[in-house]
């Protein structure tokens, strides 16, 4: 009734004027509907400036509506006022949805076909929402990102989503469901996940290929959850299991185990988790093998002087460096030892972001960890960005630091609040950085006037650094210039190279043609000049084969014409034998002859 009578009292046409856009008149509307507030100019005005603010114009395609007590009618009026609009992010985070306004939160889905990217944190979302979600899950094919807790900059609000184990297991059943789901990044942020869920998502990661980010952060699922976790996390990108209950002795085998197969693992954040120092030393050296691992966070983990000893030597003895951000807040960093061998991790890896918030280093400390940012000391250093609130350190531990950094040509950001600054420190310690360009001072006890001068410093040095890229480009202009004349000359040479290349490459390819047939024609010679000496060959075969039998017919007609001599020769005698007998006989004959025609001559 109160809505009625507001709308009564004001026309709606002096609301749609304070918009540029009457839908977002209409969402105003709607989110009085939702809180029973009566309209107003000056509320519609609040509202839209909320938008504006939220919503800057050089990203057109992200809407967030953060913190506008917008339910379920709102929601409704988005999914009618915006339908088939590019937006491929929003964010609904910290309102007042709950439960009944998840069938209103699938319409908007459905009405944005482009829509990837979907933050609900924050809204009192229980089971029944969750499963109502879930349904949704089972059949979108473009959400790639879904954030139920927390977000980006691990915003947890006020009014956390209650999904518990039973919502975590109804959407994940959805997401097998799918047949080819999209999302790559499922934010669960303290959503009431017990060790249960830490199953459920274990089986669901078992099959799951897609999905890399994983945020199970501020969640009470002890070591038991996270133990039946992680065995399924070696294909994660982003695992954060901050702040779930675990504790280092129990989870370090686990934890190890999927740290040495995993191959695509760039952060892990094991924050506010103790971490004991004998299991540590098994999780600093798996943590260290990581090669694809980029960043760290081991904030709040009762690290100790040791343990942080530890982790240093194994970063320094792994051979491929690859860890760039290192997070170590708020543990339990006061000796001498342990700034140290922070000192000789910055100096021999490559480290670019160290945060060491909320230790007790004091002003010892802090002198060692600035000689290995001196460049003279530690030439090798290339931290970029270093953190040091309230560490205790007092204005000699600072203004030894600055001077170390006065010769540091690589850290750009410092921040060193709430420590014991005070008007001891020399400012022109701080002038005389050249390349620091954002130093966070606040929460010390420096006056209005050294604050501002360092303030100058930060801002001289940001603007050295925007004009050194027009003064390089300029160079780099001139530069080119001169190479633009000798490319010209020597594109024209490279022109009549191409020319003659081109002719003698036709050259190459006629030749290689006519080899080519010139072979095909010596190949047919050859194949006949085969063929032809293989007949010879058979006919020399034979040739050798009726000489080697003449051969042996001559043999054998000398052994006969031999044998046929001999016997000629011994038949010879016989009958020069017979012949000379008979010329004997005949001798006689005669002689007898004669004798009886001598004696007797009648009777002859």
């Amino acid at each position: 009734m109160a809505v009625d009578a507001g709308v009564s009292a004001l026309p709606l046409a002096e609301i749609t004027s304070v918009f540029e856009d009457p839908a977002w008149a209409e969402v105003y509307v709607a989110c009085c509907c939702d809180t029973g507030e009566a309209l107003g100019l000056e509320q519609a005005r609040s509202f839209r400036d909320a938008i504006q603010a939220q919503n800057p114009s050089a990203q057109p395609e992200r809407l967030s509506l953060r913190c506008l007590r917008i339910g379920a009618t709102a929601v409704s009026c988005l999914a009618l006022q915006l339908k088939d609009r590019g937006y491929t992010r929003v964010d609904l985070s910290d309102n007042q949805l709950g439960d009944h306004a998840v069938l209103a939160v699938r319409s908007l889905i459905r009405s944005l076909p482009r829509l990837q990217w979907l933050s609900l944190a924050s809204n009192l979302i229980g089971t029944d929402g969750a499963q109502e979600l879930a349904e949704e899950l089972e059949q979108n094919k473009v959400l790639e990102g879904l954030v139920l807790g927390g977000n980006e900059a691990d915003f947890q609000g006020a009014r956390p989503n209650l999904i518990g184990a039973d919502g975590c297991k109804a959407l994940l059943e959805a997401l097998k469901r799918n047949p080819s789901p999209p999302l790559t990044s499922l934010s669960l942020c303290n959503t009431s996940l017990s060790a249960e869920a830490g199953r459920h998502l274990a089986s669901f990661l078992e099959n799951n290929q897609t999905l890399q980010h994983l945020d199970i952060s501020s969640n009470p699922m002890s070591s038991e959850g996270i133990c039946a976790l992680l065995p399924q996390c070696a294909g994660l990108r982003v695992l954060n299991i901050c702040d779930t209950g675990c504790r280092g002795e129990l989870i370090h085998s686990q934890l190890c185990a999927m740290l040495h197969r995993a191959t695509g693992l760039m952060y892990i954040s094991l924050a506010q988790n103790p971490l004991e120092t004998r299991p540590f030393r098994r999780i600093s050296r798996a943590l260290a093998s990581c090669e694809s691992l980029v960043s760290l966070n081991l904030e709040c983990t009762s690290m100790d002087t040791e343990a942080v000893t530890v982790l240093a030597d194994a970063l320094l003895a792994t051979p491929v460096q690859s860890l760039t951000e290192l997070d170590l807040s708020d543990n339990q960093l006061s000796q001498v030892e342990a700034a140290a061998a922070l000192a000789h991790t910055i100096a021999n890896t490559v480290l670019q972001v160290l945060r060491l918030n909320r230790n007790a280093l004091g002003d010892a400390g802090i002198r060692e960890l600035a000689d290995g940012l001196d460049s003279h000391k530690c030439p090798g250093s290339t931290l970029q960005h270093l953190e040091l609130g309230s560490c205790r350190i007092g204005s000699a531990g600072a203004g030894h630091l600055f001077m170390c950094l006065a010769r540091n040509e690589i850290l750009r950001v410092l921040r060193i609040g709430d420590n014991f600054l005070d008007s001891y420190l020399d400012i022109s310690l701080i002038e005389r950085l050249t390349h620091i360009t954002e130093l966070n001072l606040n929460g010390n006890r420096l006056s209005h006037a050294s604050m501002n001068r360092a303030s100058q410093t930060c801002a001289r040095n940001r603007q050295k650094a925007r004009d050194e890229e027009p003064f390089a480009l300029r160079a780099e202009m001139h530069r080119l210039l001169f190479q633009e004349t000798k490319l010209e000359s020597t594109r024209e040479q490279v022109a009549k190279d191409d020319l003659e290349i081109s002719t003698r490459q036709n050259a190459t390819d006629q030749a290689a043609m006519e080899l080519r047939q010139l072979r095909a024609t010596e190949a047919g010679v050859q194949r006949q000049l085969q063929q032809q000496i293989e007949l010879e060959e058979e006919a020399l075969e034979a040739s050798r084969a009726e000489l080697i039998q003449t051969k042996q017919d001559l043999v054998d007609s000398k052994a006969h014409y031999k044998k046929s001599r001999e016997m000629l020769r011994q038949k010879l005698k016989d009958r020069e034998q017979e012949l000379l007998e008979l010329q004997i006989q005949c001798t006689d004959l005669d002689d007898h002859f004669a004798r009886r025609k001598k004696e007797h001559p009648q009777e002859v």
